[in-house]
């Protein structure tokens, strides 16, 4: 399995489970939880493949440094995201970290 078709996978399976956690959700918690769930998968799943992305520009030749340093912006983007989320009280925090506990079973 190469990286394109593992990424590709992960991505697919990922936001299968996201979807179908979020309408559980939506049935037993309401609005805030199905939109927790979901924006936590989201920043899960975006984190990911940007990690995926960053690792693929690290071992290219020539890129190293630049690369390094979008994997460090990397982490500030996942938390501007969640600060959005939680600060705007658009969602259940503890739905959120159901959201971003998603990913890691299906890697």
């Amino acid at each position: 399995m190469t990286a394109t078709s593992f990424v590709s996978r992960v991505t697919v399976l990922s936001f299968a489970a996201i979807v179908a956690v979020s309408a559980v959700a939506a049935w037993l918690g309401g609005r805030g939880a199905a939109v927790g769930i979901a924006a936590g998968g989201a920043i899960a799943l975006l984190n990911f493949r940007s990690l995926a992305r960053s690792a693929a520009a690290a071992v290219g030749a020539g890129r190293g440094l630049r690369a390094l340093a979008l994997f460090g912006l990397r982490y500030l983007a996942s938390f501007a995201a969640l600060a959005v989320v939680l600060g705007a009280r658009w969602a259940d925090p503890l739905a959120v970290i159901v959201g971003l506990s998603v990913l890691p079973p299906v890697l």
